[in-house]
């Protein structure tokens, strides 16, 4: 399996810490129209960070163009629509946490994850200590990433976050 990450997942990753992640769960790629989007003032180590995970660019080909253009509708981006089309064409796992993309992943056959995969991966594959990603919990919905709250709360559970009831 080969990852292909999404500028949302990686931003999101980055505002905790947490971008060598991806790349310890299985090699990541991020297309390099959509690592530009990464790349402003607020997150100025990003590409750096990125680049020590082991993240690999990856070149946009000119023939992706014309059919990304025809793909892109709606919510669905043209960085959105390039992504489907590698994904789709070099077999990559698709990370994002971006619906429109999502719905054209399940329905172009794409497989697909997102954020919720990630911590979940990170637990199962012991790839950092649950306080820390019961920290991460925390900092993301402070961050207002649109979580779903009943697959956060389930983590916290999974975590053992000190926030959360068992009964």
């Amino acid at each position: 399996m080969i990852l292909l990450t999404d500028a949302n997942i990686l931003i999101t990753l980055h505002d905790v810490g947490g971008i060598p992640i991806l790349s310890q769960l299985a090699p990541t790629e991020i297309l390099d129209v959509v690592f530009e989007e990464c790349l402003n003032d607020s997150q100025p180590d990003l590409k750096e960070t990125a680049m020590a995970a082991g993240i690999v660019v990856i070149e946009s080909e000119l023939g992706w163009l014309e059919e990304a253009q025809d793909i892109a509708e709606g919510a669905l981006s043209e960085q959105d629509a390039y992504c489907f089309i590698y994904a789709r064409d070099a077999g990559r796992v698709l990370v994002s946490g971006d619906k429109p993309l999502r719905k054209k992943c399940k329905a172009g056959g794409v497989e697909y994850r997102g954020l919720i995969w990630v911590l979940e991966e990170a637990y199962n594959e012991g790839l950092m200590e649950t306080g820390v990603l019961c920290e991460w919990l925390v900092l993301l919905n402070s961050h207002d990433r649109r979580l779903p709250k009943t697959e956060i709360e389930r983590l916290k559970v999974l975590f053992e976050c000190p926030d959360t009831n068992h009964h």
